[in-house]
């Protein structure tokens, strides 16, 4: 974190380059990745590297609907207090998007003593990158963010915006469509590097309207998750200005691929070494990247509902959808849950393939940088790798229901040993209160299956 006096430095700066700024959007992330804040004249910002901003501590865990979650007791159960605001300095910048000029500051809420509330997704994080600091590893990490943009018309279900009539059922690396969109894809690279993420390639993938932009490696966790999240503003705020939305379901429409979210993570050793390079003297990767590996596989399935917390997360799970269905790994093989692009060389990483475009990137990556470290820690050894699709017998079987996930999240000992016994109490009841509100609603196609016909 940084001090009061170089969030002024910092501030005095991006005021001076954007010097037409009126207003200023001050958030927080909260545990399902959705941005709560204000909206205030740009002169009171100064107030929020004071310590003078507020907002209270049940923000962080609302559930999807804006709902306080009564169970976790953390609301008017005891008087609902207030947070401190504290500003991530690197996050302020200007909103390339907006018609009134505006700045945002992504923020973390702390407690009145000056500590990380335990629920803040991104203190979370920190938890974890600490425990990697005290193992003398730092993590390198980038995150890729697949996504859907769709037409603005409220009806539903969503439609697929048309671009000159190039849309078409499957388009994956077409550059006919890139170029059909490719106002909409600049604006939104060059919005994320305006916020400080480093937006690199950008692709379509295999649904029509559905786009990926890659961000490059980072050598911190934090950092990596805040491009996310400036990616995600980016890409809603764009495609607002162009007339379009922008979805991050995982699976919007029911015939069509679901979007995903993937992290690729290295390391480096006390000295800045990539642990994970040199190669086993056998061939092939060595003893760290092998126990990193095993570990994530083996913590799959107690983080599921973290990688996948929504209802619609689970319709992504099918054969040949590239969204996987055990824990297994391979190398550079896109059909399993762990994938090793590269497994020797300055490049060695694992890439985990698990988490939808719905998944809060703190939590993701906290949950598997986690494995990874319980692994090397360990001395774990995984499995055969797979070399095609894996299926039934390639690996543990994974919670592929919302039920399983949350029965399997709330038994986790890795969970509470990781992530912390607050963060999962609090996000196991904020889960359970989804599934019963949703689980309330019969959906229309119940009646027409059911309502006349048993």
């Amino acid at each position: 974190m940084k001090d009061g006096s170089d969030f002024d430095t910092r501030l005095g700066e991006v005021r001076a380059a954007n010097p037409d700024a009126e207003a200023a959007e001050i958030y927080v992330t909260d545990l399902n990745g959705t941005a709560r804040g204000k909206l205030m004249p740009i002169e009171m910002l100064a107030k929020l590297g004071q310590g003078r901003m507020r907002l209270p501590i049940s923000s962080l865990a609302l559930d999807i609907f804006s709902t306080d979650v009564a169970e976790a007791a953390i609301a008017l159960e005891r008087g609902d207090p207030d947070g401190i605001m504290v500003p991530i300095t690197e996050s302020i910048a200007p909103m390339l998007w907006t018609e009134r000029p505006t700045l945002q500051v992504q923020c973390m809420l702390a407690e009145p003593d000056g500590t990380i509330a335990e629920i803040d997704p991104r203190g979370v994080l920190m938890r974890v990158v600490d425990r990697a600091a005290a193992m003398g590893l730092t993590p390198v990490m980038a995150l890729e963010l697949e996504f859907y943009l769709i037409d603005a018309e409220k009806p539903l279900p969503p439609k697929n915006p048309q671009a000159g009539g190039r849309l078409r059922r499957a388009q994956v690396y077409d550059l006919e469509v890139m170029r059909a969109f490719a106002p909409v894809i600049d604006g939104i690279s060059a919005a994320a590097r305006a916020l400080g993420a480093p937006a690199d390639t950008a692709i379509c993938e295999f649904g029509p309207g559905q786009f990926e932009i890659n961000l490059a490696h980072t050598g911190s966790a934090l950092s990596a998750c805040d491009h996310i999240v400036a990616l995600r503003r980016a890409v809603r705020g764009v495609a607002r200005r162009h007339g379009l939305d922008a979805s991050f379901m995982a699976k919007p429409f029911g015939d069509m691929a679901g979007s995903g979210q993937h992290l690729h993570l290295s390391m480096l050793d006390a000295a800045g070494r990539p642990i994970f390079a040199e190669p086993d003297p056998a061939g092939g990767p060595n003893a760290m990247l092998r126990a990193a590996v095993a570990g994530v596989l083996a913590s799959l399935g107690d983080a599921m509902l973290v990688q996948a917390p929504h209802l619609n997360s689970y319709r992504r799970f099918a054969p040949g959808s590239y969204a996987p269905l055990v824990a297994a790994w391979g190398l550079d093989n896109r059909g399993v849950a762990v994938r090793l692009p590269e497994s020797t060389g300055s490049a060695a990483r694992l890439e985990a393939r698990l988490a939808g475009a719905d998944a809060n990137p703190y939590l993701l990556a906290a949950a598997v940088l986690a494995g990874a470290l319980a692994g090397i820690e360990a001395g774990a050894t995984p499995p055969a790798p797979v070399a095609a699709e894996a299926g039934p017998g390639d690996g543990a079987a994974l919670p592929l229901s919302w039920a399983m996930a949350e029965q399997r999240f709330g038994e986790s000992r890795f969970v509470t040993d990781w992530l912390g016994v607050e963060f999962a109490r609090v996000y196991g009841a904020m889960k359970r209160q989804e599934r019963a509100t949703l689980m309330a609603h019969v959906p229309d196609i119940e009646y027409d299956a059911y309502l006349r016909t048993v």
